[in-house]
């Protein structure tokens, strides 16, 4: 078989190439939330609804495709639904409240800590020793993540403490996600996920306790890009985050997932006229090389199986 063939039927590397549009399309997401919180939505009005749609959309699409079979088991059915109503849930709270504290930029140095926290959790919890190749994989992208993020200094104790916290709740639901998520069918699994956040968001939205408004105004400049970040930055790129985690496991997709620095930065200087700084040129560098570094990994990795591993 050609080496051509080889390397589009490698799984690892079609997991690599999904993982990197998963984290593009979550990268060029922050647009269209800020132009949500410019007039006049706020995280929890924004997340309520993002979570509502995705979950009418999906459930829609498995009943024409599936109609009322490949559910899967009431066990997997409740573990889903809860990953989505407190995994997601903590993550997305803490992500878009850090954004009220902390400049985007800070915000995205701490945070991407979390694909070490994945490794960590994923051997401490299914003994998955993560192969020698993910160590400079994630020192290269690290680094590139802190050199690429911008406005350092800036940064409110309160929003580092949201950050934190949302980090260790992504990488503890990814870590999660990553045993439950093969045992459903990925349109089912993504809705009931979905329906668990959205579930928690709505409770919130209900009880409206103090301190924690959920404002959505009716005008189409934020219920437009609301709609994107529902279908867009949430069933696409979720979709084929999991996607391409069932291929090459929650420790790689953690490492690709530092992409999305690169093309938050990218669409912020060409969109919301940020610029672009020689340290995030280098830092952006340091992603892209780790991410080759995998990418080269998981091609030798794939030409060294038998043949019948790539049909």
């Amino acid at each position: 078989m050609p080496a051509s063939q080889n390397v589009l039927k490698n799984q690892g590397v079609l997991g690599i190439v999904l993982g990197l549009l998963s984290s593009s399309l979550y990268g060029i997401t922050p647009i269209f939330v800020y132009h949500a919180f410019n007039y006049g939505a706020d995280p929890f009005g924004l997340m309520t609804s993002r979570y509502i749609i995705a979950t009418i959309v999906l459930f829609t699409v498995r009943t024409v495709r599936f109609g009322r079979t490949k559910w899967p088991t009431p066990k997997t059915t409740i573990q889903l639904f809860l990953l989505g109503a407190i995994g997601l849930y903590a993550n997305s709270v803490c992500m878009f409240n850090a954004l009220k504290y902390l400049p985007s930029g800070l915000s995205m140095v701490i945070f991407y800590f979390y694909p070490i926290v994945v490794v960590l959790f994923g051997w401490a919890l299914y003994k998955h020793k993560p192969p020698t190749i993910i160590w400079p994989c994630l020192v290269t992208t690290i680094i590139g993540v802190i050199l690429s993020a911008s406005d350092v200094s800036g940064g409110q104790m309160k929003g580092v403490i949201f950050i934190v916290v949302g980090a260790f709740a992504y990488a503890f639901y990814s870590v999660l996600a990553g045993a439950v998520m093969p045992r459903a069918e990925l349109t089912t699994g993504l809705m009931l996920v979905f329906a668990g956040a959205g579930f928690s968001f709505s409770v919130i939205w209900l009880l409206n306790p103090p301190g924690l408004p959920t404002t959505m105004p009716y005008v189409a400049d934020v219920w437009l890009p609301t709609l994107e970040i529902g279908l867009v930055g949430t069933i696409g790129a979720m979709g084929i985050f999991f996607a391409g985690m069932n291929r090459i496991g929650a420790s790689k997709s953690a490492v690709i997932q530092t992409w999305e620095v690169l093309v938050a930065g990218l669409t912020g200087m060409f969109f919301l006229n940020q610029q672009f700084t020689l340290r995030q040129v280098l830092g952006g560098a340091l992603i892209l090389g780790g991410v080759l570094l995998l990418t080269r990994a998981e091609i030798k990795r794939g030409e060294n199986l038998p043949q019948s591993a790539h049909a």
